[in-house]
């Protein structure tokens, strides 16, 4: 079942990727719930999306106004690769 979660999660992606240019831009909705989707079933989807905010703080400033935009559900996973928590996963 993981595997088509993580499927499901990269088509969001994809499929944000490619609308998000469109008069309605709804990728930018896509795109950061199929990368909770993602980094929630899978720690190496975590530490890599950990290590991309550390290195791209424009991106990490986009992901933290997503995490606003989401629904909590979706904004959790993605609070847990903030660049400011140390090692990408849950705080404490």
């Amino acid at each position: 079942m993981s595997i088509f979660i993580k499927i499901f999660g990269l088509l969001l992606v994809i499929a944000g990727l490619a609308v998000v240019w469109s008069p309605i831009p709804l990728g930018i909705v896509f795109i950061p719930i199929g990368l909770a989707i993602i980094v929630a079933t899978s720690q190496t989807a975590r530490d890599w999306l950990h290590r991309r905010r550390q290195n791209n703080p424009g991106f990490d400033r986009w992901l933290r106004r997503m995490e606003g935009k989401v629904p909590e559900r979706f904004s959790e996973p993605l609070r847990r690769t903030d660049a400011d928590n140390g090692n990408g996963n849950t705080p404490g």
